[in-house]
């Protein structure tokens, strides 16, 4: 999310609460990548949120990572759901990841699944990959070679690079 706007422009209408600019002002915002930038853009983004999935997956992300915010996995699923619910498939990906990998039976394996499989319906690389490993070690599914290359060539032909390891690797095996 570029702007073209003048800063002060672009301002005047955040406040105003165009979401469009909520979101540009927050993005510009967050480029340092530092912590002041992301509690700087935080409140823009939360404004934006309610209607652009966008903003709410950036909300996750920082407290999935504590990015100027204190890490909390529970707030983090909170955005990134709302995010994947607005068909954000990085939210989706991300959000499988944290749910396949909660401690006992938080752990939810097959949501995590239904997400990456949207994730993947968008076209997001990282959710095919992911869903290859998935196949391949039998978690969460059974386990199937096919199912595995599958879906490493889909993640392969959209240039990722660890699925075409793993694909050579797969039909290099004759397991």
């Amino acid at each position: 999310m570029t702007s073209k706007r003048p800063p002060s422009l672009l301002l005047s209408l955040a406040r105003e609460g165009n979401v469009r600019a909520c979101c540009q002002l927050a993005d510009s915002l967050m480029r340092p990548e530092t912590p002041e930038a992301y509690r700087a853009a935080l409140p823009w983004l939360r404004r934006a949120a309610e209607v652009e999935p966008w903003a709410a997956y950036h909300i996750g992300f920082m407290f999935d990572h504590g990015n100027g915010v204190r890490r909390s996995l529970a707030r983090a699923i909170k955005w990134y759901t709302q995010a994947a619910k607005g068909g954000y498939d990085s939210a989706q990906l991300n959000l499988g990841i944290i749910l396949a990998n909660l401690p006992g039976k938080r752990r939810d394996l097959s949501r995590a699944m239904r997400l990456y499989r949207a994730a993947a319906r968008r076209g997001n690389r990282n959710a095919m990959f992911n869903l290859g490993l998935y196949y391949e070690e039998g978690r969460g599914v059974p386990r199937s070679k096919a199912q595995a290359i599958r879906w490493y060539q889909k993640a392969a032909a959209k240039g990722h690079r660890s699925a075409k390891g793993k694909l050579r690797s797969l039909l290099l095996s004759g397991a």
